[in-house]
């Protein structure tokens, strides 16, 4: 004899089912890096859990380069990892409590950050030379927008990589 399965455990076991591929679709649902200004997007860079990159300035100070060094961990999830620069002074962070301190050649390295941040926003200013690095690319920002523009720097879900390889299937 063959049992019947009632219409509601089948609406039950699809519902179940859907939800599951919800959820794994989300997990792996593609990241990327979001460049934004008041005005909106400038700049939208695919990337990945564990992938990295960094933002340049030139300090206030002592006029020469620092590069902040960024993973990314998920959604509105940045990790500062490391800081390196090549002036030693006032300004720059070198305590034990603030990470590793090491010098290699000319720069001045701090590892082991561990900053858990949400995004990052920053000020464009005409000496700081702001620029954002990925993947060896430079992005210049200080170039795009003018002196006191507030740029911030987020992860996002890639939703429009899922919608547009739905359309753009050869």
């Amino acid at each position: 004899m063959v049992k019947k399965v009632s219409k509601q455990k089948k609406m039950l076991v699809t519902g179940f089912c859907l939800l599951i591929g919800i959820v794994i679709y989300w997990w792996f649902l593609p990241l990327r890096i979001v460049i934004e200004t008041e005005s909106g997007i400038a700049l939208s860079l695919p990337t990945y859990p564990e992938d990295t990159f960094s933002i340049r300035f030139t300090h206030s100070v002592h006029k020469t380069p620092v590069w902040e060094n960024f993973v990314v961990r998920g959604v509105d999830e940045l990790t500062l990892t490391s800081t390196e620069y090549r002036s030693y002074g006032v300004g720059m962070p070198s305590l034990p409590s603030e990470g590793v301190f090491t010098q290699l050649g000319d720069r001045f390295i701090l590892t082991n950050l561990n900053r858990s941040f949400r995004q990052i926003p920053v000020r464009v200013g005409p000496e700081a030379k702001l620029s954002f690095i990925h993947q060896e690319q430079e992005y210049p920002l200080y170039q795009w927008f003018d002196a006191g523009t507030l740029v911030t720097v987020r992860i996002n879900y890639d939703y429009w990589w899922f919608v547009s390889g739905m359309f753009n299937q050869n």
